[in-house]
């Protein structure tokens, strides 16, 4: 092999080769997940996976996989990466960009216009890869009412502060010395933050406060904020991070979320063999993996379980098991065709 050379800096390992053609395989350690994809697949038993478990629990800092010499720079392994973390170009041109080669498929696609902005997707997302953007009007558009406290009558006790559900309440703390004794100056509202809900009047044990809510007799004069008007916002997907897991659309209110897997099947657990480290769960890239609360404090922890609905089935799990008590039964690739003959012998491995 002409001129073949590896260098590794930065969790990135970089394989390149010239002669009748430049070809340049690049593995970046923050993209992988450590699915073991393009281990099974490499015809040439180059890539070598590392102690995942270890790895992904901080037991170890050490890379998730190693490439090694025997490399031939095929393009198998960054065809089969459904997390783009493999990448080959040849004559500085991407694999993806050539037909010939075919790809492992997913996806995500948002429709905007149904997104109702609740932020549940944000919240569950286990790459991190979705940001809400949500802007709401000034709480002060929806209420109406007044409210007075009679300076005369207030002691600044700060009762009505404690009480005030929405924090609207502030005493000003004095400068004390020998000229000024007292140590509450004065008492503000924020009629900003204020709903005019009449609990400080309630509870001031002074009648020093009056509260009056005009929002019952005109409410139909406050209006209602509209989603995409008064409310603005958008959510955003970084595609890179996702990996596709599916629990955003899941868990989504509007079904504004599509996902496309890379694979169907199931992922068996073996009870018996598993002994409860939690490899598998801190290597898990899409939270799918959990050990059951026990039903009694004290009791033996649940052997851990598994939402198939959000397993994307990468065997990331697989790898980092020291019993093997998992296994990945993928019953179909979702990938773009695959022509030749070799890629189909090639991918069959990854069916189990």
């Amino acid at each position: 092999m002409k001129n073949f050379k590896k260098d590794e800096n930065d969790g990135v390992i970089e394989i390149s080769r010239s002669g009748v053609e430049k070809r340049v395989l690049k593995w970046d350690d923050c993209t992988c997940v450590g699915c073991g994809i393009c281990s099974e697949i490499c015809p040439t038993s180059a890539i070598e996976m590392g102690p995942l478990g270890a790895i992904f629990k901080g037991d170890i800092d050490a890379p998730k996989l190693d490439i090694s010499e025997k490399c031939v720079l095929c393009g198998m392994c960054a065809c089969a990466c459904p997390f783009d973390a493999v990448k080959l170009s040849i004559n500085d041109k991407p694999i993806t960009e050539m037909p010939q080669y075919p790809k492992i498929k997913r996806g995500i696609e948002l429709n905007q216009s149904k997104c109702v902005l609740c932020e549940q997707c944000e919240l569950v997302c286990p790459q991190c890869a979705i940001d809400v953007e949500r802007e709401v009007p000034e709480r002060k558009s929806l209420v109406l009412g007044e409210i007075t406290i009679k300076k005369d009558d207030c002691v600044l006790c700060g009762i009505c502060a404690e009480y005030c559900p929405a924090d609207a309440i502030e005493l000003i703390p004095n400068d004390m010395n020998a000229l000024s004794l007292n140590p509450i100056a004065d008492i503000n509202i924020d009629l900003d933050a204020c709903v005019y809900c009449k609990v400080c009047e309630k509870a001031c044990p002074h009648n020093a406060i009056e509260a009056i809510c005009y929002k019952c007799p005109l409410a139909s004069k406050i209006k209602k904020p509209e989603l995409y008007g008064e409310i603005k916002g958008q959510t955003n997907i970084d595609k890179e991070l996702c990996v596709s897991c599916g629990w955003c659309a899941n868990i989504c209110p509007a079904d504004a979320i599509e996902v496309e897997k890379p694979f169907e099947g199931e992922l068996i657990i073996d009870e018996p063999a598993c002994n409860a480290c939690g490899a598998c769960i801190s290597v898990c890239p899409c939270n799918a993996l959990v050990f059951p609360q026990p039903e009694k404090q004290g009791d033996k922890v649940p052997n851990v379980v598994v939402n198939q609905d959000v397993c994307i089935l990468c065997g990331a799990c697989t790898h980092s098991c020291p019993v093997d008590a998992l296994t990945v039964k993928r019953t179909k690739i979702n990938m773009t065709e695959a022509n030749a003959p070799a890629w189909k012998k090639a991918f069959s491995k990854l069916m189990k």
